[in-house]
């Protein structure tokens, strides 16, 4: 494998975007080296009862904010997919059709913290490598078997991840920007406006469909 061969995959909720995500998919991209880097918007995502915004608005709120940037992708499978969307059958299904190229699952640190939560999160590191994305004042709560595992996989350098297919961890600090998707909502429902926070063509679409009122 060279440098460059690997996809990059960061979901979420997307509910709304915003510039705290984008900003972290742009130095994170870049860090690491990589041509190829999806946005996946979770379909119905099992930690929560439901989504603000329907999978079919946050999914066209996220094509709209990276329209301009042809580097940043837009994975739909998980919107289209029936049911709980859950991580570890949404890298399976990239899996199969990438062969043995490496994938690169990014999350937060506050994620990752919970990862033993999630469904088969063994399994994870069997089908990617894990980028956890720290921020000045993150820090590490993990339980201990979640903590050794880590601390097993974790390599210091970007050059393994391209090595090999799945089962390294790596740390990547990105900038600190105090946007939450929470407090946008926030700000709508009261009247506000989330102005600069997100996308201008964003907070339009949101206006136009009356999100989050």
């Amino acid at each position: 494998m060279t440098i460059g061969s690997a996809i990059g995959i960061f979901g979420g909720t997307f509910d709304p975007v915003h510039f705290g995500h984008l900003r972290a998919a742009s130095e994170v991209k870049e860090m690491l080296g990589l041509s190829e880097f999806r946005l996946l918007p979770a379909g119905s995502p099992p930690h929560r009862r439901s989504t603000y915004a329907s999978g079919l608005h946050r999914l066209a709120m996220l094509r709209l904010a990276v329209a301009d940037h042809p580097d940043l992708l837009v994975d739909d499978r998980e919107v289209r997919r029936l049911g709980a969307s859950y991580m570890v059958d949404t890298l399976r299904d990239i899996r199969e059709g990438e062969g043995d190229r490496p994938l690169i699952l990014m999350v937060g640190q506050d994620a990752a913290n919970q990862l033993d939560s999630w469904h088969q999160w063994r399994q994870l590191f069997e089908l990617a490598h894990l980028v956890i994305m720290t921020r000045p004042k993150s820090r590490h709560d993990y339980a201990a078997e979640l903590a050794a595992d880590i601390d097993s996989r974790t390599v210091s350098e970007n050059a393994p991840l391209f090595n090999q297919p799945t089962g390294l961890v790596r740390y990547l600090e990105v900038t600190q920007l105090a946007i939450s998707s929470t407090d946008i909502r926030r700000q709508i429902h009261h009247g506000g406006s989330p102005r600069f926070l997100l996308p201008d063509r964003i907070l339009g679409y949101i206006d136009y469909h009356q999100l989050y009122h």
